[in-house]
């Protein structure tokens, strides 16, 4: 997927991480996409996102995700996680996700899920009100009419997509694979090789 680079400014967030990412917060930004990249990138917004998904489903980068984003209001989540803001307006009065906003938003969080061995659920994948629920500013973020469900279903089908007609010859056997991250020699997922290929499609360990 194509990702816009509108980097925050250096003081809206904190260089390198001081622990594993193992977590992605889902947020919604209460304003446009534009505003929000460019508030990012002023020096006097103390907060920051990684990314930030339009409407239409553009996506612009503003923090890498080897660095810490202040999105969580919360150290030690914001050093462990992954922050993504969504455009909207729930100030406004009722709000959910357009369809190519939450298609393009799991697109991304399955694409983040693969390089950091997250695992597709619930509790891993969490809104920004699961950090700190006690704080009322923060209650309806993403909100009570966030689609929890089908968004993680769509983001376990970016991860595990179903062969399609004419992806395998007649009698071509599969074989499955397990995939290890090198620095810990932990599982971090499987799938099935396509044998006589170089193709695996992947399924993340739940």
């Amino acid at each position: 997927m194509s990702i816009e680079q509108r980097p925050a400014h250096p003081g809206n967030y904190t260089r390198g991480r001081t622990a594993k990412i193992d977590r992605i917060v889902v947020h919604v930004a209460d304003g446009t996409y534009g505003g929000t990249l460019s508030w990012f990138a002023q020096d006097a917004a103390p907060a920051s996102a990684h990314y930030t998904v339009a409407t239409d489903g553009r996506t612009g980068q503003s923090v890498q995700e080897g660095d810490t984003a202040w999105h969580a209001g919360d150290w030690q989540m914001n050093a462990r996680s992954i922050g993504i803001e969504h455009e909207g307006m729930p100030s406004r009065g009722p709000w959910t996700p357009s369809a190519a906003q939450l298609q393009a938003s799991a697109r991304l969080v399955a694409s983040i899920c693969q390089r950091h061995g997250i695992p597709a659920d619930r509790a891993h994948i969490i809104g920004h009100s699961d950090v700190n629920p006690d704080r009322k500013a923060r209650q309806g973020c993403p909100g009570p009419t966030w689609p929890w469900d089908a968004y993680l279903n769509m983001i376990r089908e970016s991860l595990n997509p179903a062969p399609q007609p004419g992806h395998m010859k007649d009698g071509q056997e599969q074989r499955p694979v397990r995939f290890f991250d090198p620095r810990t020699n932990q599982q971090v997922g499987e799938g099935t090789l396509i044998e006589g290929t170089d193709k695996v499609y992947l399924k993340v360990t739940k």
